[in-house]
């Protein structure tokens, strides 16, 4: 089984857009750059990226307006164990946030500028 989920291995990146996002995660996970946050067919190759390179993949996803974050109601992980969610205001957002911050340690912060 992979090993422990260390969160002092976190690495932290602030992006602007989820233009940003997408680069990133086409970055990441050597895939080809598509609209990863906002579009769930491309944000699933991440899923499809897991069950291919992982040695013990592992993907949940659900929506819940009751047991999720006011607003944030996707719920995202790619870890068996209940500790390690992502979530977000979208499933695409959230499964992208999710994989980041599971598969290769990046917790990201989109700072959207008005």
């Amino acid at each position: 089984m992979e090993g422990t989920f260390e969160q002092s291995n976190i690495e932290d990146i602030q992006l602007n857009s989820l233009a940003d996002l997408d680069s990133l995660i086409s970055e990441q996970f050597n895939l080809p750059l598509r609209p990863y946050s906002t579009d769930l067919r491309a944000a699933l190759e991440l899923v499809a990226w897991n069950l291919e390179n992982s040695e013990w993949p592992h993907f949940e996803i659900f929506r819940s307006e009751e047991h999720a974050l006011t607003g944030i109601p996707f719920v995202v992980s790619f870890e068996p164990k209940p500790d390690v969610w992502g979530y977000g205001e979208t499933a695409p957002l959230a499964i992208c946030q999710a994989a980041l911050y599971r598969l290769r340690r990046v917790k990201v912060t989109i700072l959207l500028s008005q």
